[in-house]
């Protein structure tokens, strides 16, 4: 499920049936609606933030390979146009697993994203001003052997990208 975000005074929402966005502008109160084809082969996808960009998060997957992608709201022709795209080799870690995706947060320009399958659960972030896709090392419990999976919600202060 996509979270709606904020560009300046304008929540922007998904829309599923029609395919597209719905606006609010808190200023003026009024709604808008648009109709946006999603790009093919699209799944799990949510909108982001980055400054006045309005992203497309998404999961491609065609035959068995699934892979990340950003989108970007062109605004003069009201289309999805592709920006970026996760490495190769990462995406080679979910050929053939049924793969689902949840954007757990966005903050500035950085989206946290949780990647899951029945074996697997990978945090990455992605920061849509350097381009840069970060893993997140996974979480074990102290004195512990079991890996903690991480459902809903973050903070961003300090960014999952710090370095100690």
């Amino acid at each position: 499920k996509s979270q709606p975000v904020a560009i300046h005074s304008t929540l922007y929402f998904m829309l599923t049936d029609p395919e597209g966005i719905l606006s609010y502008d808190m200023v003026s109160g009024k709604w808008k609606q648009f109709i946006i084809p999603g790009p093919p082969d699209l799944s799990d996808h949510t909108l982001a933030a980055c400054g006045e960009r309005l992203m497309l998060v998404g999961l491609l997957t065609k035959n068995a390979a699934t892979c990340v992608c950003i989108w970007e709201l062109q605004k003069m022709t009201l289309l999805w146009k592709e920006v970026d795209r996760m490495p190769n080799i990462w995406c080679l870690e979910f050929y053939g697993k049924h793969i689902r995706m949840n954007c757990l947060g966005n903050k500035g320009c950085l989206i946290l994203l949780s990647l899951r399958s029945r074996q697997m659960n990978r945090l990455i972030t992605y920061n849509a001003v350097t381009r840069e896709w970060t893993k997140v090392p996974g979480c074990t419990v102290p004195q512990g052997r079991k890996r903690l999976w991480i459902a809903c919600g973050t903070a961003f202060h300090p960014s999952p990208t710090a370095r100690a």
